[in-house]
Formats: C-alpha cells, structure tokens, sequence
C-alpha cells in the first residue's frame, strides 16, 4: 500500500461474500471472520451467514461447554476446601 492510498476493508477488497458468494452492495453491513489456511486472513460474509461448517461448530460449541463445566466443577471443590 502506497501513502496515498486508504486502507479498504475485507467487503470492499473481496466484493463478494466468502460463504455464500454473493456479491456485496456498497455500504451494506457485513461480518467478518477469521480463516485458517496455512495463514490467517480476514474474510467478510454476509450477516448470519458463516465459513464454518455447523458440524465444526457445534463439536467446538460442545467443548467450549464440557470444559466450562469442568472449570465449574474445580472451582467449587476449591471453594469447599
């Protein structure tokens, strides 16, 4: 990027969205999420919509909850100490 130049965002650098391939209309509010493929990058999707498969997010969802309860469970024992 040069001096003159303004930084754009993930909507108006791509012009379409990631997930569903749908084109962006200009100052439309959009997302933006975070992609793994050999680096990180920065991608925009429509609202609601995601590059995640729901399969990999509900595994994830269902970590996040085995280990806040866990997380729970050890600071009561702790407390009961």
């Amino acid at each position: 990027m040069t001096d003159h130049e303004t930084p754009r965002g993930a909507a108006e650098r791509q012009r379409t969205c990631a997930a569903c391939g749908g084109a962006f209309v200009p100052g439309e509010h959009t997302e933006v999420e975070v992609l793994l493929d050999g680096i990180v990058r920065y991608v925009a999707v429509h609202p609601g919509h995601s590059t995640y498969s729901p399969a990999r997010e509900g595994a994830a969802a269902a970590r996040l909850r085995e280990f806040t309860q866990a997380r729970q469970a050890e600071e009561e024992r702790d407390r009961a100490a």
